[in-house]
């Protein structure tokens, strides 16, 4: 009996090992990529919610437009989690994607343009562009500065326009003229745009239109961040090349470390839970553990860093307390060093000093 069951189990080893050398195996392929069939299915999943959560709904959306479902449509998002900080520092000039299914429409988006002074001449190139029906207001720095300083006329400004489009020569004055009005929302950031004195209107109508069809990438200090890369109207298709779009990009200009430095993937909506569509398989390798000399040049560097630190503080501690940095000079010391007799000091009466 023994004998039978071994040659049962032989022969069903055999059966599975010749049944794996006749599949076909996929050359050459790196776990450092993006599932697609996994996005497809994650996309189904997310846009069959929202489309169950938008009939459930008891009250009607009175915004809903039926010629053009983009404005009423819910965002997609794509939750991007790296294993190191993707970067040191807050970058006010977010990266762009142009996406091959774009979440605005250019033809009925209202635009506000913010340019160099002076105003007149992108005005003139705005019409002679003809965007009249998309850049609604052209305002330059000068007049923004002047006439949008309380808090009220910047909320009127940020709520008549959809899109904020600058130029990129005058986005490091913004956060001082914008205020916090319009920054925290990132919505409503003004998206930067590259222009000069010597702009064709064909050049223009071009460089307004791709700005608009692009999603942007807004990076902070962080290990994670958030990018719109669709639209509850789209198809699961329509949704996985926009993903694919934007990871080709990240991994190769704004992600260090490409897709090795990736660390998980999530599509979400709004008020949904998020879906996974990518997880990486090691959360560090070889090249982070740190060798024995680089470990001990990064202990000494948090040790100047710390010592630099505590001398701020008994700095600040000082003039806190009303103290001079220098110390007070011994006279008699002073004195002897320069081989002169120190002064004696005279006793005064009571009657002097009155």
């Amino acid at each position: 009996m023994k004998t039978e069951k071994k040659e049962r189990k032989e022969k069903t080893e055999e059966k599975k090992q010749t049944e794996e050398k006749k599949a076909p195996r996929p050359a050459n392929v790196s776990p450092y990529q993006l599932d697609k069939t996994q996005t497809l299915k994650a996309a189904r999943a997310l846009l069959k919610h929202l489309a169950a959560e938008a009939t459930s709904s008891d009250k009607p959306n009175l915004l809903n437009d039926p010629e053009d479902p983009t404005e009423s449509a819910a965002p997609i998002w794509l939750v991007l989690t790296a294993k190191k900080y993707i970067t040191d520092t807050r970058k006010l000039k977010p990266s762009r994607v142009e996406l091959p299914f774009p979440l605005k429409n250019p033809s009925n988006t209202t635009v506000c343009l913010i340019v160099k002074d002076p105003q007149r001449h992108y005005k003139d190139l705005v019409a002679t562009a003809g965007l009249q029906d998309i850049v609604t207001k052209v305002v330059g720095i000068g007049k923004l500065e002047k006439k949008f300083k309380s808090f009220e006329s910047r909320r009127q400004l940020m709520g008549s326009h959809e899109i904020f489009i600058a130029d990129q020569r005058v986005i490091p004055k913004l956060p001082t003229v914008l205020g916090t009005t319009f920054l925290r929302r990132t919505a409503k950031i003004p998206l930067p745009i590259a222009l000069d004195s010597s702009e064709t209107p064909a050049g223009f109508k071009a460089k307004v239109e791709k700005t608009i069809r692009s999603t942007y990438v807004h990076l902070s200090p962080a290990a994670s961040t958030n990018i719109r890369v669709g639209l509850s109207s789209m198809t699961p298709e329509q949704v996985v090349d926009n993903v694919a779009q934007v990871m080709d990009t990240m991994t190769l200009k704004a992600l260090p470390g490409g897709w090795r430095n990736v660390r998980s993937l999530f599509i979400k909506s709004p008020n949904s839970a998020s879906l996974p569509i990518y997880m990486a398989a090691e959360l560090y390798g070889d090249e982070d553990v740190l060798k024995p000399e680089e470990e001990q040049q990064r202990l000494l560097a948090m040790a100047e860093k710390a010592a630099e630190r505590k001398e701020r503080k008994q700095a600040k501690n000082a003039k806190r307390k009303g103290l001079s940095e220098t110390k007070p000079v011994d006279e008699e010391k002073a004195a002897e060093e320069e081989g002169q007799a120190p002064k004696k000091k005279t006793k005064v009466s009571a009657e002097e000093k009155k």
